[in-house]
């Protein structure tokens, strides 16, 4: 198998995988669809009579022609399927169906030697259909019969009159009268002929409850086709389904955008500051990529957030912490922070304000030693070269120490511009997707553009659909709003643990009055 048939038959795969809630419903809805015709379509039954036609020819002897040759198939299909036929039938049926639903219900069918007929009939039982049978095939041959014997009395009426007048004109012929013999002659041989053809219009082979009888619709047959042609509509719609939706999954989407390799998909929908648990182990995972993937000879590092979420999410933050817990010292830059981003990441990494200008803050990490939060004032003037990778951010990325990492933090509202600065300045780029929320587009859009200014992309991070960031100080107002709801409750349940308690008591004094009233009564 060669790699373009592996890459197709890997999209199947990825395509049936995605979207097998579709192929289901689709086929769920087929299935249903053929139990209701199945419940609202009228069952009819098909019984079948065979009968043996009966060629009637002067010399049934003479075989120089097949007897299938001397029938005409049409003729006698428009004959069995006839008015006349239909209305001796329904005379023969005490109970059975009309005229017309006998004319509509009958099929006729040759078989292959030519002279085998078989009858079938449909009705809605299957009392009814073998009794229309039978009443069709044996009104048939009786009207076969019948046209026959009409013919051959016509004919030998016919031959009779001659054969008198030849008689009557012998006496008075004269000369002729050898012509007129061989003339007589004649004519008694025709009727000799005539009292030999077998007017039998045909016997019945195989009567209708002797054959099996069809039941239409066949319920296994709707369903198997409803069933398998719902599938095959859901496969369809699948296909069309997954190429039109074109929001980021998993590690297909991404490098199918050409968006570099999928680093980690984040799997927690909250996210802590610091990470921790499964979400501290991931971020590893790309803190070792990213170093291996660099020769251990990162120095700036873009994070170009394209999440739809209203706070950027986390991925730049932990990042940061994780590589300054490897004994690197690291400068993240929050370019266009928010201050209630700015509140979470001074409360989750214990920041500290080291030095403040109007280019911006610098903060110290209490929690992280290596690790310092700088925080630029964004473009306020036309000298400053972009709103958010302004001359300061420049500053901190020329006077940067030697062995320091530097994570330029970009959040999703920072236009095309600031991300082309970000990407140019940096040494890698990292992209963070939001599984079924960013679009497929705007990744590729990003990856095109990196290598439009041949900035290395080091891979991209997915995070699922809503994570944010879990907000210290609302965490512990929640946790005080919860023991203060809870008080009343308590206070209210010791109250009543009292009264349980003083209602006890006085049952129990009551019943050592009894006690001893007792006593003193039995002494």
């Amino acid at each position: 198998m060669d790699e373009n048939s592996s890459v197709g038959l890997g999209h199947y795969a990825v395509v049936l995988r995605r979207q097998w809630k579709t192929i289901a419903l689709v086929t769920l809805l087929g299935i249903s669809a053929s139990a209701v015709y199945l419940g609202l379509t009228p069952t009819s039954v098909t019984a079948s009579t065979v009968v043996n036609l009966n060629v009637i020819t002067t010399d049934p002897f003479n075989p120089a022609k097949a007897s299938s040759a001397l029938l005409d198939a049409s003729t006698e299909q428009q004959l069995a399927s006839s008015f006349v036929v239909a209305q001796s039938a329904a005379a023969n049926l005490a109970h059975g169906d009309s005229v017309a639903a006998l004319r509509a219900g009958v099929n006729v069918t040759t078989l292959a030697n030519g002279t085998t007929m078989a009858i079938s009939y449909t009705s809605s039982t299957a009392q009814n259909a073998r009794a229309g049978a039978d009443a069709l095939a044996n009104s048939y041959l009786s009207y076969r019969q019948g046209q026959a014997e009409e013919r051959k009395s016509k004919l030998q009426g016919q031959l009779q009159q001659q054969l008198s007048g030849l008689q009557k004109a012998l006496p008075r012929a004269g000369g002729s009268a050898p012509s007129i013999l061989a003339q007589i002659g004649s004519v008694q041989s025709q009727l000799n002929q005539l009292s030999l053809i077998d007017t039998n219009g045909g016997t019945v082979l195989n009567p209708a409850a002797q054959n099996e009888v069809s039941y239409h619709p066949q319920p296994v047959t709707v369903m198997l086709t409803g069933s398998l042609a719902a599938f095959v509509l859901g496969l369809v719609l699948a296909f069309a389904v997954n190429m039109l939706d074109r929001r980021v999954r998993d590690w297909y989407d991404v490098r199918g955008a050409g968006a570099g390799p999928l680093l980690v998909r984040l799997s927690a929908s909250r996210a802590t500051m610091p990470a921790a648990g499964a979400d501290l182990d991931q971020f590893r995972v790309v803190r070792e990529r990213l170093l291996a993937s660099s020769n251990n000879r990162l120095r700036t590092l873009t994070v170009i957030d394209e999440t739809q979420h209203s706070r950027p999410s986390d991925v730049a933050a932990n990042l940061a912490v994780v590589l300054a817990e490897a004994g690197t010292r690291v400068e993240l830059i929050m370019m266009g922070a928010s201050e209630d981003q700015m509140r979470v990441l001074t409360a989750g990494l214990q920041l500290d304000s080291h030095a403040a200008g109007t280019d911006g803050r610098l903060f110290r990490s209490g929690l992280v030693q290596s690790l310092s939060v700088f925080q630029p004032q964004r473009g306020r003037t036309i000298f400053d070269a972009d709103d958010f990778v302004t001359e300061a951010v420049r500053r901190e990325l020329i006077g940067r120490d030697s062995g320091q990492v530097i994570i330029l933090a970009l959040p999703p509202s920072a236009p095309h511009s600031s991300r082309l600065a970000a990407g140019r300045l940096s040494d890698f780029v990292l992209l963070v997707g939001e599984c079924l929320r960013t679009r497929i587009d705007a990744l590729a859009l990003n990856a095109a553009e990196m290598s439009d200014i041949e900035a290395q992309l080091a891979g991209t991070v997915l995070v699922p659909s809503g994570r944010r960031i879990l907000d210290p100080e609302a965490s512990a107002k929640e946790g005080r709003h919860r023991e203060v709801k809870s008080l009343p409750k308590a206070a209210a349940q010791g109250t009543v643990s009292k009264a349980l308690l003083a209602e006890s008591a006085s049952k129990a004094s009551v019943s050592d009055s009894i006690s001893k009233a007792g006593s003193l009564k039995s002494s």
